[in-house]
């Protein structure tokens, strides 16, 4: 089970971005968040699991995988004979698995896709590479949210693993919410990154969702006070993102990300 960035204690979280002063504007007047689309991340692994047959290295998974197999209606009549042909191949037939793999492995990606939608956010505002990379080279912002806000407390802790785990279909579907979702390459563990997981509109709710979030298009509505701060990045446009900003909501506080003189490091000021 992830944790949680309410059980680890962390009190704010961030999400970088580029600057575009009618997306901060929808932001601020509608107070909702734009979450991903699973088909747009930039790692090519995130959120796509491929089941392969090591997996099933022991009878007992191929067992398990069988019982989970049967356990669903068929879509088409077939016959106790055809169901006992069907589990003996299963269980004899490496090539068989395999394929039957392949098929799962297509058709979970696009499930996985239709399905949900990701908010990512770190408890790192200073991180010169996620500035560089998600906020425009610097020229971006940084927005900083409150953990004491339900939607962000239970945001999930991301894993990161050096080698591609064994996926088994049985295993990722035993949950409402599938461990892929929240598991990438070590490469990406300097992002420290939690996850806020929605479902995507008109997705009917699997049964073991502990916190279900239900996207309005491709929007997840806050409660008002969920967003404390945005950050300006050390080579934006300051005043252009606090005039955005105080337009709509004067009260909320805009800081910058600005260059230590000494060290490779960012500062963040008020």
């Amino acid at each position: 089970m992830s944790r949680t960035a309410r059980a680890v204690g962390i009190e704010r979280l961030y999400h970088y971005e580029p600057f575009n002063p009618n997306y901060l504007a929808d932001l601020l007047t509608n107070n909702r968040i734009h979450c991903s689309d699973l088909a747009a991340l930039n790692d090519p692994w995130d959120c796509r699991p491929w089941f392969d047959a090591s997996a099933l290295d022991d009878s007992n998974a191929i067992e398990e995988l069988i019982q989970w197999f049967f356990s669903f209606a068929p879509t088409a009549p077939v016959s106790d004979a055809q169901i006992r042909a069907t589990q003996s191949e299963i269980r004899t037939n490496p090539e068989y698995r395999r394929g039957i793999l392949e098929r799962f492995s297509e058709d979970f990606l696009k499930m996985i896709l239709n399905r949900w939608r990701i908010y990512c956010v770190t408890p790192i505002p200073d991180s010169t590479l996620m500035w560089s990379h998600y906020a425009e080279n610097h020229r971006g912002i940084c927005l900083e949210f409150s953990v004491d806000d339900p939607i962000f407390g239970f945001a999930q802790e991301v894993t990161y693993l050096s080698s591609y785990p064994k996926w088994a279909p049985h295993s990722l579907m035993s949950t409402g919410q599938p461990p892929v979702l929240l598991t990438k390459s070590d490469d990406w563990e300097y992002e420290r990154e939690y996850r806020i997981i929605g479902l995507a509109e008109g997705v009917g709710r699997p049964i073991g969702l502990q916190h279900p979030l239900i996207l309005s298009g491709n929007f997840l509505r806050l409660s008002k006070g969920a967003l404390r701060a945005v950050i300006a990045g050390c080579e934006a446009d300051h005043e252009k993102i606090r005039a955005t900003v105080q337009g709509i909501d004067p009260s909320l506080m805009v800081k910058r990300a600005v260059r230590m003189r000494s060290k490779y490091r960012l500062a963040i000021i008020e």
